[in-house]
């Protein structure tokens, strides 16, 4: 989709995930098996995130344009060791994403309080949940 356009496709998101990894180059051409990596694991990572109550995506060919570098940044985390990355580099990426590394815990890295933060106070549309005595 176009960048202007107010939602993201999937493809945008394993690309922007690659190139926050470090794996992408600016101009060169992405590697089949990486970007095959990183999409296979987007269905999981997606869930992992609606599990933890930070975000629900629920169409990965319409994301916010609001919540796409958080979701990158989260996706980059969460793929690293599957790219390779090892290390501080490795440390680095999960704790900008998800967190878990070290003394964050997880769903306190960066771009999870910033998604977090983004849907609070937002209508969830669930039905409200009351205990009669």
């Amino acid at each position: 989709m176009a960048i202007n356009s107010p939602y993201r496709t999937s493809s945008d998101l394993v690309l922007q995930a690659l190139a926050n990894a470090g794996v992408l180059a600016v101009g060169q051409n992405v590697d089949v098996e990486d970007f095959a990596t990183v999409n296979n694991l987007l269905d999981s990572i997606f869930r992992k995130l609606a599990g933890l109550e930070i975000v629900f995506v629920a169409d990965p060919n319409n994301i916010p344009g609001a919540w796409f570098s958080d979701l990158a940044d989260i996706v980059a985390g969460e793929c690293a060791s599957a790219l390779g990355i090892s290390g501080a580099e490795y440390g680095t990426l999960v704790n900008k994403g998800l967190g878990g590394i070290g003394n964050v815990e997880i769903g306190a890295g960066t771009a999870a309080k910033s998604l977090k933060i983004m849907g609070r106070g937002k209508p969830t549309y669930e039905p409200l949940r009351i205990l009669n005595y």
